[in-house]
């Protein structure tokens, strides 16, 4: 693919990216698949009056008190002065933009008041922004994209020392938001930003934004007008790929050959352009670390991509990946799974993907090894067979098979909320108590507790004269308080008892040792006190026995300190920042449980006590309670 000589020579005498650029924005802005919205602005608070140059006076009747008054005062007769409130304009902290008002999900106007700036400025970067903790990136999410009053310089901060970063919040913010891999709240946080036309930074995150959403009337024009500013190869290779979706091909070919003399190493770039133009299938043996102008490209191209695409752990990439036609199923239906313990996939595209593949005679029929397992295309084959069996005690024992997995791949969480439809159709009865536990678990973690109460009170009429049910019910039924299934009257600390005894017995031919019991009760116990349940002293001296000390994964102690001051203070900005990095991208699951109660109680003292319980919940489950 190699340029005639005049075609070099006029690429030499004149810049390569003014080369049809009027080309592509005419081409796709009259071909635009998608409409353009222009925010509008936003604008400073309105004063409650101007100050006039002068001092404003008003006409009064002759004799009235009001004149009196005037000249009591040394003003000139019949005139009363107007009593004014001042108010000085100020130009907006662009830092303070935001998407979410206290009445839509944020935080608040002053979620960071009494918060140093300082702070903010070097916890931000740190945020663990790709955890598997829904609860987590809900309550991430609202932080970065509160409208609030910016925190503000404290005077010993004043005279020190430029930052590291030179970013400003709003830039910080935005760069969490496309860390975490949520397209949207970027763009819609993008929209409010006050201007960042010399910002390349956020410039390339709206674009990436764009590309992710395949926005070409949008990223086209932009790019357009960013490589006459910016000599850089990322302009240069998506203004290329916009002139062939404005189907001047010769321009395009001859661009991306100059780029390649220039030095240019991205092969899945080239190899795409030469698909896109004709000139064979693209070839692409890795892809790693996809970029989304390579998603956009390889989408336009119709492009196969090789199984490490899913090796990524970005949630964007693999909600592109998961929602991307003429990917291997298998490889789609994996990234969606984990998109989807990420928050960053909804559960329904999940479910219709699981229904969506089709299957050979052999696939049909999957055993049970721990490789079918580890399959992702047997998950699927396992939902659709739950969901079109016509028999409950069937239909229960194949969810109950598929949480089993689940729960051996650390994602029960997760398949609990991909099966709650399916969960809702089955209806309980005697003979499906040896279901009810299964099912208790999976609605409870999916915070259906609705659809859980039948299965609850089904265990409850049956504890009379079954002892397995009187077992299950003592072995639920400290999640059934955690979540609330069990009322304030009803609760009785010493029950606590009883489920360390029903986790001793035997069941599925497996038993849990001491060891196992004691770690299992200092979580339930630590969870329990932090949601406001005492738990009698003699439980916590049971757990006395075995080693004083014992080795884990621990936050600074700064943070457990600054997070209980800033709650009890009500700084909730700082309080949510704080707990967010102490769980770390581990989160609930495997924080320790002294982390997780200082986490939970700071939570509830500043009002989150839903999001706190949920935590709770998640740690609970993960912890197979």
């Amino acid at each position: 693919m190699i340029a005639s000589k005049n075609k070099r020579e006029f690429i030499a005498r004149r810049p390569w990216w003014v080369v049809g650029a009027v080309a592509v924005l005419v081409s796709i802005a009259g071909s635009a698949p998608a409409q353009q919205i222009t925010p509008k602005p936003l604008a400073p608070p309105t004063p409650k009056l101007l100050a006039p140059a002068a001092p404003l006076l008003q006409k009064a009747d002759p004799g009235s008190e009001s004149t009196k008054d005037a000249q009591d005062g040394g003003a000139a007769a019949g005139l009363k002065p107007v009593r004014m409130e001042v108010e000085s304009l100020r130009a907006i902290d662009v830092d303070s933009v935001g998407t979410l008002s206290a009445e839509n999900g944020g935080y608040g106007l002053e979620m960071w008041f009494g918060t140093s700036r300082a702070v903010v400025e070097k916890l931000l970067p740190t945020l663990p922004v790709q955890t598997s903790s829904r609860t987590m990136r809900a309550l991430l999410r609202r932080l970065l994209l509160s409208t609030a009053k910016a925190p503000e310089i404290a005077k010993n901060e004043q005279n020190a020392a430029p930052r590291e970063s030179g970013k400003s919040l709003i830039h910080l913010r935005i760069e969490r938001l496309s860390a975490m891999g949520d397209v949207a709240a970027v763009d819609a946080l993008l929209k409010v930003a006050p201007s960042f036309d010399k910002d390349q930074g956020l410039l390339r995150t709206k674009s990436d934004v764009l590309f992710f959403s395949n926005d070409y009337a949008r990223v086209c024009p932009l790019v357009t007008a960013q490589i006459r500013q910016f000599d850089e190869s990322y302009w240069k290779k998506a203004f290329i790929f916009c002139q062939i979706l404005a189907g001047n091909m010769d321009r395009a070919l001859l661009g991306a050959t100059l780029l390649r003399e220039q030095g240019e190493k991205d092969e899945v770039f080239f190899s795409l352009v030469d698909s896109l133009g004709g000139l064979g299938k693209a070839n692409i043996t890795s892809m790693a670390n996809p970029r989304p102008l390579h998603f956009s490209m390889a989408r336009a191209a119709k492009a196969d991509l090789p199984p490490d695409v899913v090796s990524s752990n970005h949630p964007a990439v693999l909600r592109t990946v998961a929602t991307t036609p003429g990917i291997a199923p298998e490889l789609r239906i994996d990234a969606a799974e984990r998109a989807e313990v990420m928050g960053a996939l909804d559960t329904q595209i999940l479910r219709d993907l699981y229904t969506s593949v089709t299957y050979t005679r052999a696939q049909r029929s999957p055993g049970g090894s721990a490789e079918d397992e580890r399959n992702p295309l047997n998950r699927a084959l396992l939902y659709r067979k739950a969901l079109v069996e016509g028999v409950q005690t069937a239909k229960a024992d194949v969810v109950s098979k598929a949480l089993g997995i689940a729960r051996k791949t650390g994602r029960f969480q997760s398949m609990a909320r991909v099966y709650t439809n399916i969960l809702r159709q089955i209806r309980p009865s005697r003979d499906l108590l040896w279901f009810a536990a299964d099912a208790i678990r999976a609605m409870l973690a999916a915070g259906d507790l609705e659809s859980a109460q039948p299965w609850l009170e089904l265990v409850r009429s049956a504890t009379g004269s079954d002892n397995n049910a009187a077992l299950l019910r003592d072995e639920l039924i400290p999640l059934a308080r955690l979540t609330g299934a069990i009322s304030d009257e009803d609760w009785l600390p010493n029950v606590l008892g009883a489920w360390q005894n029903a986790q001793r017995k035997k069941k599925d031919g497996n038993t849990i040792t001491e060891e196992q019991l004691a770690l299992r009760s200092t979580l339930v116990f630590n969870l329990i006190e932090a949601l406001g349940d005492p738990v009698p002293d003699e439980y916590w001296v049971s757990l006395m026995d075995g080693p004083a000390q014992r080795t884990t994964v621990m936050p600074r102690p700064v943070f457990l300190r600054s997070i209980t001051s800033a709650a009890q203070q009500q700084r909730i900005g700082e309080t949510v920042l704080l707990a967010l990095i102490s769980l770390g991208q581990g989160g609930p699951t495997e924080a320790d449980p002294i982390v997780l109660r200082v986490v939970i109680e700071s939570l509830i003292t500043v009002g989150l006590e839903d999001e706190a319980r949920a935590l709770a919940i998640e740690a609970a489950v993960a912890a197979g309670i």
